[in-house]
């Protein structure tokens, strides 16, 4: 059986750690900071396997090299580009497929470029590890990527089964929200969002992970095929937009500037 723990770092990062409960194995996401991760492998006796790395941004791979210095055993990375680590590093590409904690995780891998240019998300058909491609009510900023590289792999990620919980690798939700909210202050999934958010914050909860489902539901970024969404940018812009790209990148720019 499975167990997927959240690890907070920094000041709103997440590693995510996936367990296998009868063996005690895990693998790690994202690793940005490792005293906490370290904690939590020796408070549960744990048997750290592998290490997936979505994109190469310091809060997110700056733990790696102590984590493996301090375990007993063998550990393998991945990655969608070398990096120099005292481990076996396997490269992954689109569609790699990973077998995982004695074959009881199997994984899939995407290409998402868009924040960076080699980011990869890990999925299944029960959960998705998004890193900085997908938040929950947002997507990750323009950096070495294009628009259009981010539009059409939130598509891609879109199309997955609904059922799907994504793990973000950030605690952003309630600013997300309240952008969403200033585009479709009209969504009432949305409102019903923000509430449960803020409930789940006032008692030191995290927000994630939310099913694909919900974010379809809330994320204006997964919601360039709505009117209510598109108009709003059109509204805004004073402009006639002609395509979901086109809504999409102008909902981006407004979010850099939000």
């Amino acid at each position: 059986m499975l167990e997927v723990i959240s690890i907070p770092t920094f000041n709103d990062n997440y590693v995510w750690l996936i367990k296998n409960t009868e063996n005690n194995h895990c693998c790690i996401v994202d690793p940005g900071q490792a005293d906490v991760v370290l904690q939590v492998i020796n408070q549960q006796n744990l048997i750290l396997e592998a290490i997936l790395i979505t994109h190469h941004h310091y809060d997110h791979i700056d733990g790696i090299s102590d984590i493996l210095n301090a375990s007993a055993n063998p550990v393998q990375v991945y990655s969608s580009i070398a990096i120099e680590v005292d481990a076996p590093v396997t490269l992954v590409t689109e569609n790699s497929q990973l077998n995982l904690l004695n074959n009881s995780l199997a994984l899939t891998v995407m290409a998402t470029p868009g924040h960076k240019r080699e980011h990869v998300v890990y999925y299944n058909q029960t959960m998705l590890f998004s890193g900085d491609t997908l938040f929950s009510g947002g997507c990750g900023r323009l950096l070495d990527g294009s628009a259009a590289e981010l539009f059409s792999s939130l598509q891609r990620i879109k199309a997955l089964d609904e059922n799907i919980l994504v793990y973000p690798a950030h605690e952003y939700t309630q600013a997300n929200l309240m952008f969403c909210y200033a585009v479709e202050p009209q969504n009432s999934a949305l409102k019903k969002h923000i509430e449960h958010t803020a409930k789940l914050r006032q008692q030191g909860l995290p927000t994630v992970p939310n099913s694909l489902k919900n974010e379809k539901e809330i994320n204006v970024f997964l919601r360039t095929n709505e009117v209510t969404v598109s108009m709003a940018m059109e509204h805004k812009l004073l402009d006639i937009l002609t395509s979901e790209q086109a809504v999409f990148t102008a909902l981006r720019v407004w979010k850099d500037h939000f």
